[in-house]
C-alpha cells in the first residue's frame, strides 16, 4: 500500500484548495470582465460558441444543463455537448465537455446535435454497471448526409459518459428526410415515448428498453397544423391539469418562420393518449415567446418540484454568429416555469421566471410606489430610486381605461442610459399589441434587421396592463399579464442601462395615466464578483 502522513495529506489538500481558489478567481474575473456584454444574470460559457440547451435533467440535488457547444471558435461549427450544473438554477458551474464527436467513428465528420437526458431507474436498458441510476443522453449523430439518434451512458451521476457500442439506436435510412433530429423522451406508464423532429413534422416512437424503438404516430402535416416557415426542431410535450382536466402542450421550435424574424418556438394545446397527440381546433400558430431571441427551449426531466421548468437559447439563427461579443458568444434565458390557464375562454400557456431568481434581489436596492400615481409622459423614476444598477427587475401595473378611447394611444416602459440609448417595451391601445423596440439600443450595425421593432399579440384584453421586466447588461426578458405574453431580446449599448422611465402619447390630448403600482429592484451578479 501507498501511505502518506497526515501532514503530507494536509499539505497536498491545501495546495489543491489554493489552486482551485486561484482558478475560480480567474474564471470569475474572465466571466465578469472579459467584455462589457458578458451577462450577469444569465448562464453563458466562459469562452467560445453556445446554442441550444440539451439534456436538461435533475439528479441528486443538481440541475444539469447540457448545450450545443463549439470549443474551437465563437461561431457554430462541429458540435460538441457542453455541460454545466447548478443547485439553485441561478449559479452555474461549468464542467468539462460531456460529449465529443471524436468519440464517434464514421466515414464523415460528425456533429452531436440536440437531444435529451433520462434516468433509467428500472435499468430497462441494461446499461447500469453499479449502484447509481444510469443517466442516458440521447443525441442526434449528424453528418452532411444523414441524421440518426444515438446514446451515451453515465454511471457516475453525469460526470463522464460512454458511447453505446451499438449506435445509432434509431438509424435514418430515408434520404428524403435529411432533417431527423432532436430526440425528447418521457415516461408513459410502462413505456418510453420519444419525439423526433422530421423535416416539418414530429414523429412519435415508443420503446420498452430505450434501445429498440417503433414508430407510432406523427403530428404536423401541412398545411393545417402550425407554422411551416422553416424546419421543425426541438420538440417537447408537457402535461398540465386545468380545472381537473388533463391538457398537453407540444412545443416545436422553427427556423426560420418566427413571428418577427428568424427562429422562434410555437406551441400547440391538445391531448395525448399514449400513442398520438391531438391538438384542439385552432390553426393559427401560438408562440411561447414573441421576441427575436428565445429559441429551442426544452424542459427538465425529473424536476423535483413537479414543475414544467424550461430554459432556452437567447439568440437567433439570423444573426447569432455576428453578435459583437469577444471571447464567448451565446447565453441562456432565465429558467421559466410554464403553466396552462384559461384566459378569456381560451387555453393559453403562461410563462413566469422560476422563483429561484428572486434570490438575486438586493434588499437595499428597492423602490416601490405606495399608492396610485397620476404620471405625465416621460416620467423618469431614476431620481426616485436612490441607486443605479444595470441589473434590474421592474414591475408596473397601469390602468389603461382612459386610453381605450384613443386608438392611437401608446405607452412605453424604457430602460436607458445617459447617452440616450434605450430599449423599450411598448403597448399600443388600438391594436392591443406589445412591442419590443431596440432600434436605439446601441450597436445594431452587425445585422441589417437587428434594429427592427418586434411585435406581439397581447393575449389578455384586461384594462389593467401588468409588465415585469428583467434587465441584464445585454438582454431584456419581458413578461406581460403574468406571462401570457412574453418577449426576449438582446441589445448591445455603449454604456449600461441604469435608468427607468414611462412615457406615452395620445392623439386626443390625454397627457397622463394612472400608475397603480411600480416596483423596481436592483439585482446582484450570479458571479458575485
Amino acid at each position: 500500500m501507498f501511505n502518506r502522513s497526515a501532514d503530507a495529506i494536509r499539505s497536498s489538500t491545501s495546495i489543491l484548495y489554493l489552486l482551485f481558489s486561484l482558478q475560480f478567481l480567474h474564471l470569475c474575473y474572465t466571466l465578469c470582465l472579459d467584455d462589457k456584454y458578458r451577462p450577469q444574470l444569465h448562464y453563458s460559457p466562459s469562452k467560445h460558441w453556445m446554442n441550444d440547451p440539451n439534456g436538461l435533467i435533475y439528479l441528486d440535488g443538481e440541475y444539469h444543463l447540457f448545450y450545443q457547444y463549439n470549443p474551437n471558435a465563437t461561431v457554430s461549427g462541429q458540435v460538441y455537448w457542453g455541460h454545466a450544473i447548478s443547485t439553485d438554477l441561478v449559479h452555474w458551474t461549468e464542467l468539462p465537455i460531456a460529449l465529443s464527436p471524436n468519440d464517434i467513428i464514421d466515414v464523415e465528420p460528425v456533429s452531436l446535435f440536440s437531444g435529451c437526458a433520462v434516468l433509467d431507474a428500472k435499468n430497462s436498458s441494461g446499461l447500469q454497471t453499479g449502484s447509481i441510476t444510469p443517466m442516458i443522453l440521447f443525441f442526434t449523430q449528424a453528418t452532411t448526409k444523414k441524421q440518426q439518434q444515438s446514446i451515451a451512458v453515465s454511471n457516475d451521476r453525469g460526470r463522464t459518459f460512454e458511447m453505446y457500442s451499438k449506435n445509432p439506436v434509431i438509424p435514418n435510412d430515408d434520404e428524403k428526410v435529411p432533417d431527423f433530429r432532436d430526440p425528447k423522451i418521457f415516461n408513459w406508464k410502462d413505456k418510453w415515448i420519444m419525439m423526433v423532429a422530421a423535416g416539418d413534422k414530429i414523429q412519435f416512437l415508443e420503446s420498452d428498453n430505450l434501445l429498440n424503438w417503433n414508430s407510432i404516430s406523427e403530428f404536423g402535416a401541412r398545411p393545417l397544423q402550425g407554422s411551416h416557415g422553416g424546419v421543425w426542431e426541438c420538440p417537447d410535450l408537457l402535461p398540465f391539469t386545468v380545472n381537473g382536466q388533463r391538457v398537453y402542450v407540444l412545443l416545436v421550435s422553427i427556423n426560420p418562420g418566427g413571428p418577427n424574424q428568424g427562429s422562434a418556438t410555437q406551441y400547440f394545446v391538445g391531448s395525448f393518449n399514449g400513442k398520438q397527440f391531438l391538438k384542439s381546433v385552432l390553426y393559427q400558430p401560438l408562440w411561447l415567446d414573441w421576441g427575436p431571441d428565445n429559441y429551442a427551449g426544452v424542459s427538465w426531466f425529473n424536476e423535483p418540484n413537479n414543475r414544467s421548468l424550461l430554459i432556452a437559447w437567447m439568440s437567433n439563427w439570423d444573426y447569432g454568429k455576428f453578435l459583437p461579443t469577444s471571447a464567448w458568444r451565446g447565453q441562456m434565458t432565465l429558467p421559466r416555469v410554464l403553466n396552462v390557464q384559461r384566459l378569456d375562454g381560451r387555453l393559453r400557456l403562461q410563462s413566469q421566471p422560476a422563483a429561484e431568481v428572486d434570490s438575486l434581489r438586493i434588499s437595499s436596492q428597492f423602490f416601490e410606489t405606495t399608492q396610485p400615481l397620476s404620471i405625465r409622459t416621460g416620467h423618469d423614476f431614476t431620481n426616485d430610486l436612490g441607486f443605479r444598477n444595470s441589473l434590474l427587475e421592474v414591475d408596473v401595473l397601469i390602468d389603461t381605461q382612459l386610453m381605450f378611447s384613443d386608438s392611437l394611444a401608446y405607452l412605453r416602459l424604457c430602460l436607458f442610459n445617459d447617452l440616450a440609448e434605450e430599449v423599450c417595451v411598448g403597448y399600443s391601445f388600438g391594436s392591443n399589441e406589445i412591442h419590443l423596440d431596440r432600434s436605439m439600443s446601441g450597436d445594431t450595425s452587425f445585422y441589417s434587421e437587428f434594429a427592427a421593432v418586434a411585435t406581439a399579440n397581447r393575449e389578455s384584453k384586461n384594462r389593467y396592463l401588468q409588465m415585469k421586466v428583467y434587465l441584464d447588461v445585454s438582454s431584456i426578458e419581458v413578461f406581460v399579464d403574468g406571462g401570457f405574453t412574453t418577449m426576449t431580446g438582446l441589445f448591445f449599448p455603449t454604456e449600461a442601462f441604469t435608468r427607468v422611465k414611462v412615457e406615452f402619447n395620445s392623439a386626443k390630448g390625454i397627457n397622463q395615466l394612472t400608475l397603480l403600482s411600480a416596483t423596481i429592484r436592483g439585482l446582484k451578479s450570479i458571479y458575485d464578483c
